[in-house]
């Protein structure tokens, strides 16, 4: 075994292959095999050793902006390499720690779950030196190219949410004027969708709010009620409407729907559909009391229920339909009184986000 060593330590000495020090966590309940990778990666790599799977997540969750790529062993006692894959998928390590299983077996099922679950290559023992490094090499290259281009996107999309954010500003300035709605309403809609997203994103099964959907529905929601634009001034200024008048104020959530779908091009798809939804169901309530549909439950799409419920604190806590109640009172009221209109799992989430909604809400305007 000694004889094997050197050979493939001679074999990488001679190769010409060059990489920035990066760090290689290596994961194997055998210590022959890790010493053996150490040796072979300790001229060009830091390395950093686990003896079990769960020896493995450990490390991970202590130093996860540390660990450049993990070589995990697919056989070990206890958590075995499929279940660490498995786990580490599950807490969205694999999007930025690239994983290449190694195996003494090279049967085709092995290979074809490894890269099922998330698995960037695959290795078979014996090793070769000079192809192991060569193939960490052009993983972690992927990797940074992959993080390159995600950050190029990042940047694009921030732009263009600016860019939507000034048209948004100048657009509530109108809608100011027409209707008499507070400009601060808007921008309080938006601070607390925001946050009541951001913590459901946190909630089991909600992984698909990630943080370019939540920017989508955070700036669609601004136009909550941009369909009060085709109202007439005295429906708007009207304090104490008729039920006639009241019907047609209600008409207000399929105007704006009708404005967003008639005015789209395909290019805008996604953030026109999500504006249409909130437009036309935010004010729909969880048992059906709501309106214009009547819908019940999760028929409302979740991103009305949230708005929903973010206009209904904000009516509540900003004064927006006359004196304000204090944070708590709103909080309280709504997950009392009229808990039945909303979603428990987002009365929830307004609950939790509590003293961070009142600081943010208490912020002066940037």
């Amino acid at each position: 075994m000694a004889d094997e060593r050197n050979r493939m330590l001679e074999q990488l000495n001679t190769d010409d292959w060059q990489e920035c020090r990066q760090s290689v966590l290596i994961v194997d309940d055998s210590a022959m095999n890790r010493r053996m990778l150490t040796e072979i990666l300790g001229g060009r790599f830091d390395t950093a050793e686990a003896t079990s799977g769960e020896e493995c997540l450990h490390l991970l969750e202590e130093n996860r902006d540390g660990i450049s790529i993990v070589l995990l062993d697919i056989h070990m006692e206890g958590m075995d390499g499929f279940a660490v894959l498995e786990e580490m998928d599950r807490q969205k390590m694999l999007e930025d720690i690239p994983v290449i299983m190694i195996s003494s077996e090279d049967k085709v099922d092995a290979m074809r779950r490894a890269f099922d679950l998330g698995a960037s290559d695959y290795i078979s023992r014996p090793f070769d030196a000079r192809v192991v490094c060569q193939r960490i090499g052009n993983t972690m290259r992927l990797y940074a190219k992959q993080r390159r281009l995600c950050a190029a996107v990042e940047k694009q999309i921030r732009e263009a949410d600016q860019n939507s954010r000034i048209m948004l500003a100048l657009l509530n300035r109108v809608m100011e004027k027409r209707n008499g709605e507070s400009r601060n309403h808007v921008r309080r809609i938006q601070i607390i969708t925001a946050l009541l997203l951001a913590q459901l994103a946190q909630k089991n099964g909600q992984h698909w709010l990630t943080g370019s959907v939540r920017r989508r529905i955070t700036l669609a929601a601004a136009l909550h009620d941009i369909g009060k634009i085709e109202l007439e001034n005295r429906l708007l200024c009207n304090t104490a409407p008729t039920a006639e008048e009241e019907t047609l104020l209600r008409q207000h959530t399929t105007l704006g729907a009708q404005m967003l779908e008639e005015n789209s091009t395909r290019q805008e798809a996604a953030f026109v559909q999500t504006a249409a939804q909130i437009c036309r169901w935010h004010h729909e309530r969880y048992d059906g009391s709501g309106y214009p549909d009547g819908l019940v439950g999760e028929q409302i799409p979740l991103e009305a229920q949230v708005v929903g419920l973010a206009d209904a604190y904000d009516a509540l806590a900003g004064g927006e339909n006359g004196r304000p109640y204090p944070h708590k009172a709103a909080v309280y009221l709504l997950c009392t009184a009229q808990s039945s209109q909303f979603s428990p799992l987002l009365l929830e989430c307004l609950q939790e986000i509590g003293d961070r909604l009142a600081e943010a809400l208490r912020a002066p305007e940037k």
